[in-house]
């Protein structure tokens, strides 16, 4: 099937995937060529690399995790680009100072300073960084956002006879969109432009737009909108492209009483929302301490099985399916309590959140900053 007989709407898209390829290319050899010149020094001034550094102790974060400590030892204060959620590779330069990359790649957990937090494919790795005695680390080429756009581009062609395929039809303007007929709501706290606003969300059944300049209160009208929403509706997802837009709503609804669950690394959310970080709360949990216990006998449990024979080896290895079958209840059971609880579940648009929220679903999406 070619262009010419598609449905409108998917030529529409299937062009945007094409100019997404064309993109995603360019982006990809753009960076490596940068990445392949110029030399260690050249690379640390420009902000993508750290060396040498050292390789600190390695352990499981509260996700379960494999992570190394990552601290850099020249005292030079040039300014970085390293932050969470970016991928990174470690190298060690030759006789002839050519960078030879390792063979696995992690991703920024923390970074503070100058130390940073990685989390590791898996634990040997965190022992050949350890006896590297002349270590760097560089940004890799983030391929993240680029995975997750061809991922919903790909969903969004593929819909067929489901809401989603409706909604794609209504989006792109080939449907029209419907409203709920119900009476207006006075705001006295909102100016007018805010109030007819914030009606003509709750109006909406499918998707509506409140567009305006900077400074005309378009968060404000969402926070109240979210919050009238909670009215109708046990649970909305709230999404920004920032950790701060994210932030200031779920302050703002918080501050209404509204239970958040904060979905984001913790160390990008600000202060005030930290004990509604995932994280927090999911170590906070009262099953949590039993589900550390077992995690860590489970990796006691795998030691020993590398080194037992026979029916000791079997004893061993039935023992380690019973404790991953109780980890894995004690998880599903924390993670559903946790969001259970939570009248609004509050996160930026990639990242960990589509690790948590692949199987969730909700009446209701609110994007902040969505252009």
């Amino acid at each position: 099937m070619n262009n010419r007989t598609l449905p409108s709407s998917l030529a529409e898209l299937q062009q945007q995937y094409r100019l997404l390829e064309q993109e995603y290319a360019y982006e990809k050899e753009s960076y490596l060529q940068k990445s392949r010149t110029g030399g260690i020094l050249h690379k640390i001034r420009q902000g993508f690399c750290w060396y040498p550094v050292g390789a600190g102790r390695n352990y499981y974060n509260s996700l379960n995790l494999p992570v190394i400590e990552i601290t850099k030892e020249s005292d030079d204060d040039t300014e970085h680009n390293f932050e969470y959620g970016r991928p990174v590779c470690f190298f060690t330069p030759d006789a002839a100072g050519n960078q030879r990359y390792f063979s696995f790649n992690g991703t920024i957990s923390y970074v503070d300073g100058n130390r940073m937090v990685v989390v590791l494919p898996n634990t040997s790795v965190a022992t050949t960084l350890q006896q590297c005695t002349d270590l760097g680390i560089q940004l890799y080429f983030d391929e993240t956002t680029y995975k997750t756009m061809f991922a919903a581009l790909n969903e969004v062609m593929q819909a067929k006879d489901n809401r989603l395929a409706e909604l794609r039809e209504i989006i792109l303007g080939k449907q029209t969109a419907s409203f709920r007929n119900i009476p207006p709501m006075r705001f006295p706290w909102l100016n007018r432009k805010q109030e007819e606003a914030v009606n003509r969300i709750l109006y909406t059944k499918d998707t509506g737009i409140v567009h305006g300049p900077p400074g005309t209160g378009k968060t404000t009208t969402l926070v109240e909108a979210v919050y009238e929403t909670l009215h109708k509706e046990n649970q909305v997802l709230v999404c920004a492209q920032s950790n701060t837009a994210v932030d200031w709503i779920a302050e703002k609804l918080t501050d209404r009483g509204i239970p958040v669950l904060r979905i984001g690394n913790p160390t990008r959310v600000n202060d005030k929302m930290l004990s509604f970080s995932y994280e927090r709360r999911f170590e906070a949990h009262p099953d949590y301490p039993e589900l550390w216990k077992i995690r860590k006998m489970i990796r006691e449990a795998i030691g020993i099985i590398r080194k037992a024979e026979g029916q000791h080896r079997k004893i061993q290895y039935d023992r380690l399916l019973q404790l991953r079958h109780r980890a894995t209840e004690l998880e599903i059971g924390i993670d559903r309590d946790l969001f259970a609880e939570a009248r609004v579940i509050a996160c930026t648009l990639v990242g960990a959140a589509n690790r948590l929220l692949a199987n969730k679903r909700f009446s209701t999406l609110f994007i902040d900053e969505a252009s």
